[in-house]
């Protein structure tokens, strides 16, 4: 609500003050001084009044999913990645499904935490779930730092599953099954022989995996260098999904096997030199130089699981990495250190994601610990 405002002289000059009562609830001022007669300071609150009403009306009528829109237009596209912001844009149409003409200001904490209980209870996908509750949480957040809301609905909602809809644990391959894994996907393909391998071996995700060049390998130190990620539905090669770039180091083994892959592709550049696509110059292309299909790389991996792992343990190209983040940890890697190594934006998205290894890895130090603190006391 703005009341009359009210005018003052000081000095010789008069100054306008306007009370108003904003879309939070909350007393504020506005204040402007400066004006030489009191007629100029009165036709200068005429059109201040009329603003902060303008203002005040459009902010009670901002619809939830269109700030949500906005959010996304302003603090994301063009500051994370676009499989990022694909996820926000996915997880927008799925509330706008529940929340079309919710208005931001009415949207509150038991309709926030009803909607996630209900895709829960509907035996939506964690991902699915994790979506939508980050999108609304990071977005909320900012309207209420903003003042856009008087309270942040987004504090206390928690992603509640129950034994029945509690999210599967993540697969890895076996130890002892790896080696047989990777022989059954050399005999089947050669080159997605290589790009298995080097997801198994570097914990890469498979968008930058497929983005790779052979300039970003250093032989001579046996490192990577990780820069890009390849969406090949849209034939766009962005940024990594945290939009960071990192160098993870690879063992000399696997240096010498990609270098192997170089002397494939040169020969069918020869080959095929006509045809060739140059486009991107990808390590991991078939022989006339197109990049690999991910249907492709499914079909493969779905075929050497059943071969390898039995008919129910399927494995995806995601589970290559969450196979190498096992592999790091049972070696003794800390756990700081896989963090880096997989791009996490930090730690705690490790400790996440991979709860089995942070609860391991928990133990192991209060093992260490108490054999040290034996020899001190």
């Amino acid at each position: 609500m703005v009341k009359m405002a009210q005018f003052e002289k000081r000095g010789a000059k008069w100054r306008v003050r306007i009370s108003y009562t904003d879309e939070t609830g909350k007393r504020r001022i506005h204040s402007k001084s400066g004006f030489r007669t009191k007629p100029e300071a009165k036709e200068y609150a005429k059109q201040a009044e009329a603003n902060l009403k303008n203002v005040l009306l459009q902010n009670q009528k901002i619809k939830l999913v269109d700030y949500l829109e906005e959010y996304i237009n302003t603090q994301r596209v063009n500051k994370v990645s676009k499989s990022s912001v694909d996820a926000d844009k996915y997880a927008l149409k799925k509330i706008k499904n529940e929340f079309e003409h919710e208005s931001l200001k009415s949207f509150t904490y038991s309709k926030f935490q009803n909607f996630i209980n209900d895709l829960i209870e509907n035996n939506w996908s964690k991902s699915t779930v994790d979506k939508c509750f980050s999108l609304l949480a990071r977005a909320l957040f900012v309207a209420y730092r903003d003042g856009l809301i008087e309270r942040n609905p987004a504090e206390f909602v928690q992603k509640k599953y129950t034994k029945s809809n509690l999210p599967s644990e993540k697969k890895y391959i076996p130890e002892d099954k790896i080696s047989p894994f990777l022989e059954a996907v050399r005999k089947r393909n050669t080159i997605q022989y290589y790009l298995i391998r080097l997801i198994l071996e570097t914990g890469m995700r498979i968008g930058e995996a497929c983005a790779l060049r052979f300039e970003d390998i250093d032989r001579a130190n046996n490192t990577i260098s990780i820069t890009k990620s390849y969406d090949q539905k849209r034939d766009v090669l962005g940024e990594t999904k945290t939009g960071e770039h990192r160098i993870i180091f690879i063992s000399q083994q696997l240096s010498i096997e990609l270098f192997k892959l170089l002397q494939i592709h040169n020969a069918y550049k020869i080959v095929n030199q006509k045809v060739y696509n140059n486009k991107y110059n990808f390590i991991f292309v078939n022989e006339i130089g197109t990049p690999i299909p991910r249907t492709t790389i499914y079909n493969t991996l779905q075929h050497v699981s059943k071969k390898v792992l039995g008919e129910d343990f399927i494995i995806s190209a995601h589970e290559l990495r969450h196979t190498h983040a096992s592999l790091l940890f049972n070696s003794g890697v800390p756990l700081k250190a896989i963090s880096m190594r997989l791009g996490h934006k930090d730690i705690s998205t490790t400790e996440k994601i991979y709860t089995h290894v942070s609860n391991e890895y928990q133990k192991q130090a209060l093992n260490d610990y108490e054999k040290y603190i034996k020899k001190v006391f």
